[in-house]
């Protein structure tokens, strides 16, 4: 099964951090066995800005580093398709979550996602 992160996700999971669900973990976990992790271009740009700002300990280099040693990584850059998915969605989200979710559509991938705007909107289908 393939799956998009969000950015808590993908931070929570390079860090090991606890605040990572369970089933997420397993969500990340499965995809070395059959899937890929589609890390939205705007999720690195997230890691980018709030490493710099210390709020997390995890870098953006750091962040690039586990992405491309793992074989079920995949950067998904930010597109013009992707962009008129997210024309598209008529649901009141940030314009980051916006782009994630658009990543997701795109893809036709289940989003490993905590945020509830996310998951009430129902615009794709999510795993926390």
């Amino acid at each position: 099964m393939d799956y998009v992160t969000d950015t808590h996700s993908l931070v929570w999971y390079f860090t090991e951090d606890t605040r990572l669900s369970n089933k997420a973990l397993a969500a990340f976990e499965s995809s070395t066995v059959d899937g890929t992790i589609f890390v939205p271009a705007v999720v690195l740009a997230e890691i980018m800005f709030i490493s710099k700002k210390g709020r997390i300990s995890l870098s953006f280099e750091d962040t690039i580093k586990k992405i491309e040693e793992s074989e079920n990584f995949q950067i998904a850059q930010l597109t013009v398709d992707i962009l008129s998915i997210a024309d598209k969605i008529e649901v009141e989200l940030e314009m980051h979550d916006k782009l994630i979710v658009a990543t997701a559509k795109f893809y036709e991938a289940t989003l490993i996602s905590k945020d509830e705007n996310i998951i009430e909107s129902g615009v794709v289908s999510t795993v926390w």
